[in-house]
């Protein structure tokens, strides 16, 4: 079973727990402008403001959570209705996970399930580094599994571009140099990125794109001892749920 399956297994026992499965408690979710999503950052590379991925947004009640994904829909419905959606596309992943963060918020179960706006991504991408930095030293690699600019800026600043690896799934990015690391083919290479570093450092999208599972499979290849964090809003039920790693400093919780 994978990771997401066995989250909604946890989350339906919670839902249950609450009443709230059987009660007519409508769930709406539509996509966000990029403005709407991440206001106006410093940089203009993120993937939201060049078209590639959507910020998708479900309320439940007064809450929010939000995830990202490449196949951005319109959704209206109970839990129930939420639950009995096939995951077979990222468009019905996107869709349980962002209702998953909207109702967990609303059970105060987690927090920081909006996504950071303006000047925002750039500050966590440096609390990042900043934090790997003192923790593991100058001399640790990390293997970024999805291009968040400022993310990738700032280890790269901290550590050094020989200690940097990205892999992404964008060919626009493919191929290119970021600040002196050349961007992996994430479909191709994103396994690799994980294997060959100490810290792997991966997107929150991959619980939406079907990549989650095999990515934590390789991270405990050959009995290495990695380092596993996903960082974002779309992971931050699941990572509750599951007991994942993930680091999120400058979302919000409304």
């Amino acid at each position: 079973m994978g990771i997401l399956e066995e989250s909604i297994l946890k989350f339906k026992d919670i839902v249950e727990r609450e009443g709230l499965l059987r009660e007519r408690v409508v769930i709406k979710m539509r996509p966000l402008s990029p403005k709407e999503a991440i206001g106006e950052p410093e940089r203009n590379d993120f993937p939201i403001l060049k078209g590639k991925e959507v910020l998708v947004e479900a309320r439940f009640l007064n809450s929010k959570g939000q995830a990202f994904t490449d196949e951005p829909s319109d959704f209206e419905g109970t839990i129930s209705d939420v639950l009995s959606l096939d995951l077979n596309s990222n468009r019905n992943r996107a869709v349980v996970v962002a209702s998953l963060n909207a109702v967990l918020r609303h059970l105060n179960m987690v927090m920081n399930t909006v996504h950071c706006k303006n000047s925002e991504p750039e500050e966590c991408g440096k609390e990042m580094a900043d934090r790997f930095f003192k923790r593991w030293g100058e001399d640790m690699t990390v293997g970024l599994v999805g291009l968040q600019p400022a993310i990738a800026s700032n280890l790269i600043k901290r550590f050094g571009k020989e200690h940097v690896q990205i892999a992404d799934l964008d060919e626009d990015n493919i191929g290119k140099d970021f600040e002196g690391v050349k961007v992996l083919d994430g479909e191709k290479r994103a396994f690799d990125v994980v294997a060959n570093n100490f810290l792997a450092l991966i997107t929150g999208s991959s619980v939406v794109n079907g990549t989650i599972d095999e990515l934590i499979r390789v991270s405990k290849m050959d009995n290495k001892n990695r380092i596993v964090i996903f960082y974002g809003t779309t992971i931050a039920g699941v990572s509750y749920l599951m007991n994942l790693n993930r680091l999120c400093f400058r979302s919000h919780s409304d």
